[in-house]
């Protein structure tokens, strides 16, 4: 007789759905605590340009996991990046399995393909993904040098300095503030198809080639209705 075991989300704890912006849960990488901001909670702005699945609470992780490179052929494609398959391949594996099959499959605004066109494909036609990196707008960044409309301010980032530095969007790795990668491409034709945005140390915007190591901070969402426990709730 073959026996199958069934995986439950936990059935009681705190809804995420009913947890503030701005505070911080646990989730468990790789067997270790890892902290996370809550920096949405719905569609961003109730925006259009998300599809429904994008209904849920948005996560950041609150320090940058490592340097990688964005996309290893150099090309700003983040379709088709290094960055993208590796979010949803083996960094995806390293959460447990109840969070895993819970994080959602959404479909995020992007400007699809390479080069510096701003125009952006969203809603239904929205990439499909679990785990992303967030875009310009998202960070509440925008300068006339990312694509347009490439969704909307996050609550959390909501008030920050437009195109300045803010320390909101300041990360770390290892203690110290790192440059960390935006999805979005940078589009000016004097960067032809070889840059994508980041978010430098204090917060402002910068442009860097897409071969180029720098710090990620993969974003996700949740069903408002994942159950957290007491300690998994920081503050």
């Amino acid at each position: 007789m073959v026996f199958f075991t069934r995986r439950f989300l936990p059935v009681t704890g705190t809804s995420i759905g009913n947890i503030d912006v701005g505070a911080e849960i646990i989730l468990n990488e790789n067997g270790a605590p890892i902290n996370y901001l809550i920096v949405n909670q719905g569609i961003p702005e109730n925006s259009s340009l998300y599809d429904a699945s994008c209904d849920g609470t948005w996560l950041l992780r609150k320090d940058i996991a490592e340097n990688r490179q964005w996309n290893s052929s150099n090309n700003n494609d983040y379709e088709n990046s290094t960055i993208d398959n590796y979010l949803n391949t083996t960094f995806l594996n390293l959460f447990e399995s109840n969070i895993r099959d819970a994080i959602k499959q959404v479909k995020i605004p992007y400007r699809k393909g390479a080069g510096y066109g701003k125009t952006v494909t969203s809603g239904s036609s929205g990439l499909s993904t679990k785990i992303f990196l967030l875009s310009s707008t998202e960070v509440n960044l925008v300068h006339g040098y990312e694509p347009t409309n490439e969704g909307a301010c996050l609550s959390y980032f909501s008030g920050t300095a437009q195109n300045d530095v803010d320390n909101k969007r300041v990360a770390k790795l290892n203690g110290s503030a790192t440059v960390w990668w935006l999805r979005s491409p940078y589009c000016d034709s004097v960067g032809g198809s070889s840059y994508a945005l980041v978010v430098n140390y204090g917060g402002n915007w910068n442009n860097n080639f897409c071969s180029s190591p720098y710090g990620i901070r993969p974003a996700l969402v949740l069903p408002f209705s994942f159950k957290l426990a007491d300690s998994q709730i920081i503050s």
